[in-house]
């Protein structure tokens, strides 16, 4: 990590022996870096130091406890007004959890005043302030990616909409012959634009910057939905239900729960290589979950692949097998506090099994 230290400290500090203390440990130390030593502004109440802070400002130094504002509300008031300085906390209670918590609500990091020494001091405000420029960094560098990824996909759907209306326009005009081709090209269109939705719905969980929130999501309606997709989409192979679809009854998931059975019904008909793909769809529901088998005709998946199929291990998404499809549903049913695993079918074939939690309240 590069030590870039910072030239300017808004100390919010009512202690005035703590004052000096810092004062003189930022004196002791060298800074090579600057021509001279960091400049520190002092105040010691947050209100001043909502005032105080600049664009020029490149660290806080804060003290929970001021005579306007204590806890943690005084870090959350701090963190809303502070722009791109990052935020150090100074604690006097020789607490860790202290510490630990400040961190996980914003602070870059924390100082227990009892520890200090100068060198402690000189070298957490350089790191914080180097992690801080490295995350604004990362933070611009995936706004762009996203904006890319947007004007990729949707570029890349627009076009493919207009090849398979192209391709419709054809059939009429392709000989006995050419009409096996012409299928193919039709099926590898359907399958980027597949693609591109299951990017799209891959990068909005990695954008969350929280886990989201669980809602009933109709699980019956939701599987007749997707199993009426993979049939229009691959018109080859026989998607089938064993009983009745579970119409009335919710799930607690998110609205990409359709990503889930999308990717696995898609799965099952295009790594099958059998000359008729048959898909079963079987659902059974117990008092607090319920588990949907999605089975298909396929040449199934030796036992000790399993996990890779899924991009799980060390590797993740470059272990052998594995595709963001999958890859994807592993992550959203993991998401919302489920399994999924992949078994033998008897007599042939394999078996993707999702077993989701029934939602408490809702109707479908």
């Amino acid at each position: 990590m590069t030590e870039t230290p910072p030239e300017r400290f808004l100390l919010v500090e009512d202690n005035p022996a703590d004052v000096r203390l810092i004062e003189e440990y930022v004196d002791e130390q060298s800074w090579p870096e600057l021509d001279g030593k960091p400049t520190i502004t002092q105040v010691d109440r947050l209100v001043d130091a909502i005032e105080a802070r600049t664009d020029d400002t490149d660290l806080v130094l804060l003290d929970l406890g001021l005579p306007d504002s204590t806890g943690f509300d005084t870090l959350e008031r701090m963190l809303s007004a502070a722009v791109d300085e990052p935020v150090v906390v100074l604690t006097g209670l020789d607490d860790e959890r202290v510490g630990v918590d400040a961190v996980e609500r914003g602070a870059q990091d924390y100082l227990v005043k009892d520890d200090l020494t100068p060198k402690l001091l000189q070298r957490t405000v350089r790191y914080a302030v180097e992690r801080e420029r490295q995350q604004r960094r990362l933070k611009r560098r995936n706004e762009e990616l996203a904006l890319l990824n947007q004007i990729v996909r949707h570029d890349i759907k627009n076009d493919v909409t207009v090849i398979l209306g192209w391709g419709d326009g054809l059939r009429e005009h392709v000989d006995p012959a050419g009409e096996p081709y012409l299928e193919r090209m039709m099926s590898a269109g359907d399958h980027i634009t597949g693609i591109a939705e299951t990017v799209g719905d891959f990068l909005e969980i990695l954008e969350g910057d929280k886990q989201p929130e669980l809602q009933p999501i109709g699980l019956g309606r939701l599987l007749e939905t997707e199993i009426e997709k993979t049939r229009s989409a691959h018109e080859s192979a026989t998607v089938s239900v064993t009983g009745d679809l579970p119409h009335g009854l919710n799930v607690a998931a998110t609205e990409l729960l359709s990503s889930v059975f999308r990717n696995l019904l898609n799965n099952a008909v295009i790594h099958n290589d059998s000359n008729q793909p048959v898909v079963t769809v079987t659902v059974e529901v117990e008092p607090e979950t319920v588990t949907v088998g999605i089975a298909d005709n396929g040449p199934g998946i030796p036992e000790s692949q399993r996990d890779e199929v899924f991009g799980r291990g060390e590797m993740g998404l470059q272990s052998p097998g594995s595709g963001i499809g999958l890859y994807l549903v592993d992550t959203l049913v993991d998401m919302y506090d489920g399994d999924v695993h992949l078994e033998d079918d008897d007599p042939e074939g394999s078996v993707f099994t999702v077993t989701l939690h029934r939602a408490r309240h809702g109707t479908d």
